[in-house]
């Protein structure tokens, strides 16, 4: 075995111990987590797949695994969608909507169920070509091939479509996706360029360790974040890892700051401005009279949040108050959610979920409970 294999290898058994680490971690946004796990273990066993074709082309082992690459290909694709889409909706996604997204899984594993299980010796001689391979597949692994690839390449843009369409209140969280979705763009490019090379007769098949390169990027990307800064997989925001290097020309000293968030929070207590539910990150700077880019270092730091998570915190306390008087017994849900200052029903759910773990319809049933 190689140098760049051993190499490769430590990256797939990072991305397998990661996985189990994601699956056992009890934290915020669990569904997602275990969606991210499930990708990252696909990743690694793909990786220990490619490894073993290049080392050890004629084993056993690596001839019964024929095709398996196929499956992971037919996996990649829906698994980000999912995560992406579970983080941006902010609850998991029912299984009748989840199952569809793994029929082309399921077709290929259809297709090449009947060589799979032949034994090595038969696998043996197809890949020699004493046997053709069309007598035990329903169509051919070109194909399948290319479909997959063009499968990818759909969810890849349809993941950045969803990125760019939600989280635009959260322009940290929003930072994230997209470095996440640009890493697994470049993995599909890397595929798509191969696959092109390769139908040229540039390369061979055997030739696909950029792709595998490709793989370990994103593998060292999702590690870095998740074992240094691991709060990132609980919704932290990108920009809070790197603080100095975002605010290192701010000019604001700590003392400056904590004058400034004593203003923020009298400001915010005393004229109840999370109340107007267009307020804006530059409605508030003009009333400290500070530049955006300061208003947000003061509450980035000062409060560890986005603007909308510290403004939501607010609304979310006025309507905890709402929820559980007397007086505002008769309001419904939606009345509650403009009353405290959120513009619509389901920002409001989400935010309230998000902030207290249950939803509040669960809150007010409890209470009246109690």
């Amino acid at each position: 075995m190689s140098v760049l294999g051993i190499i490769l290898l430590c990256f797939s058994f990072q991305a397998i111990l990661y996985a189990v680490f994601l699956f056992i971690k009890k934290r915020n946004k669990i569904k997602a987590n275990k969606i991210w796990a499930t990708f990252l273990l696909m990743f690694g066993l793909d990786i220990i797949h490619n490894v073993l074709y290049w080392s050890y082309k004629n084993s056993d082992i690596t001839i019964a695994l024929t095709y398996a690459y196929l499956i992971f290909l037919s996996l990649y694709g829906p698994l980000f969608f999912l995560y992406v889409r579970t983080l941006v909706k902010g609850k998991s996604i029912p299984w009748k909507n989840v199952a569809p997204h793994f029929i082309v899984t399921a077709l290929v594993i259809l297709n090449f169920g009947r060589y799979f299980v032949q034994p090595v010796a038969i696998k043996k001689r197809i890949n020699s070509e004493a046997i053709d391979v069309e007598n035990y597949v329903l169509i051919s692994s070109d194909t399948v091939f290319t479909l997959l690839l063009a499968g990818l390449f759909f969810y890849t843009i349809w993941t950045f479509r969803l990125n760019r369409k939600n989280y635009m209140e959260d322009v940290e969280m929003k930072l994230w996706l997209k470095l996440t979705t640009t890493t697994f763009g470049c993995f599909t490019a890397s595929w798509l360029i191969f696959y092109i090379l390769l139908t040229a007769g540039v390369l061979k098949f055997s030739q696909d360790f950029v792709i595998t390169i490709a793989m370990c990027a994103f593998i060292g990307l999702t590690s870095y974040f998740g074992f240094y800064h691991g709060s990132i997989f609980n919704g932290k925001p990108l920009k809070r890892v790197f603080p100095i290097i975002k605010y290192q020309k701010s000019g604001l000293s700590k003392s400056v700051l904590n004058d400034y968030k004593d203003k923020l929070i009298k400001l915010m207590e005393a004229e109840q401005l999370y109340l107007e539910n267009e307020l804006k990150l530059v409605d508030l700077a003009k009333m400290l009279s500070l530049s955006r880019h300061n208003t947000s270092q003061i509450i980035n730091e000062c409060f560890q949040m986005s603007f909308y998570e510290f403004v939501n915190k607010y609304r979310i306390e006025e309507a905890e108050r709402l929820l559980v008087e007397d007086k505002t017994r008769e309001m419904n849900i939606t009345d509650i959610a403009f009353q405290s200052g959120f513009n619509n029903r389901i920002s409001f759910y989400n935010a309230f979920k998000k902030h207290m773990g249950i939803t509040p319809t669960e809150f007010r049933n409890q209470n009246i409970a109690s």
